[in-house]
């Protein structure tokens, strides 16, 4: 699930795509912000294995760093000291402790989180964190690691240990059921969508096979399948796109394409999808049309 925000407060709605105890990372799979990556401490050539504790560029990263402090304000002042070179009359410089009174603090250790170019999807490079698992690494050190590539990049992804992305998939009361996340090539999706596409004639199975296999030929990680009255539909999404394709099995009907992210379409009723020209493209199914979908990518 990708994440551009400033900063996050909670966890709620980050990790609904995880099982819990799953293991994930928090990652950047965009390498094109030159400049935000060399301000971290990145190499001009981001090789991959290169590994740095980030650069101080705000308050994250300081934590990062050097910590921080619990300060205990329900509790009396302590006298504590601090150095300082003070000149005397003679024009020499001396050391000596100032003393000063402040609340008590409790030292919160530096979770010094080092980040990693490594291979990711598609063979793209990607940066990722270190191994998280879901429920079981404390929540405040998640979602440090999550601010601390908001403050560095102003985005992130959670990730699985496949290096795919993790969707989200917090709507799960709708007509759709979700496949797990994933990549779905169509040696992989044709079990998925069997019972989707039910018992039809050779000719008209080979049609929607060949459709469905063009539009997994692109590499989609998410896929839902209509149920009830959305039976006989396909949603693919895919990562680093803003748009979903969805697919009517019906031999002589069209192919959509929605601007909308899933939450968003997955709101919206069928005559909504279907008849108030919503979409950004919508394909008929005739010739021409794989070079249409092909044209997307």
């Amino acid at each position: 699930m990708k994440i551009i925000k400033k900063r996050i407060q909670t966890l709620v709605h980050y990790l609904v795509g995880l099982s819990n105890q799953e293991d994930f990372y928090i990652a950047l799979t965009d390498l094109t912000s030159i400049n935000r990556l060399l301000r971290a401490g990145f190499s001009n050539q981001l090789n991959i294995g290169e590994q740095i504790l980030p650069a101080i560029v705000g308050r994250v990263s300081n934590f990062n760093v050097n910590g921080g402090n619990i300060i205990h304000r329900d509790l009396p002042k302590e006298t504590i000291y601090r150095q300082a070179d003070i000149r005397d009359w003679h024009g020499y410089y001396h050391t000596v402790d100032i003393p000063h009174k402040r609340y008590p603090r409790t030292p919160i250790l530096s979770p010094n989180i080092e980040l990693l170019i490594v291979n990711g999807a598609n063979n793209q490079k990607i940066i990722r964190s270190p191994q998280l698992t879901k429920g079981v690494t404390p929540d405040r050190l998640i979602i440090h690691t999550i601010n601390l590539f908001l403050e560095l990049f102003g985005e992130c992804d959670t990730i699985q240990t496949n290096l795919l992305p993790v969707f989200n998939v917090t709507i799960t009361r709708l007509n759709w059921n979700l496949l797990p996340p994933g990549n779905y090539p169509w040696n992989i999706l044709r079990n998925n969508v069997k019972q989707a596409i039910g018992n039809v004639g050779v000719n008209r199975r080979h049609l929607i096979e060949r459709r469905l296999e063009v539009i997994s030929n692109h590499n989609p990680n998410f896929v839902a399948i209509g149920n009830a009255g959305f039976r006989g539909y396909i949603v693919f999404g895919y990562a680093n796109t803003d748009f979903f394709i969805l697919e009517s099995l019906s031999t002589g009907n069209a192919t959509y394409v929605f601007g909308y992210n899933w939450q968003q379409l997955s709101q919206l009723t069928k005559e909504q999808i279907l008849n108030q020209n919503l979409q950004i493209h919508r394909f008929v199914h005739s010739i021409g049309w794989e070079n249409q979908i092909n044209g997307l990518f």
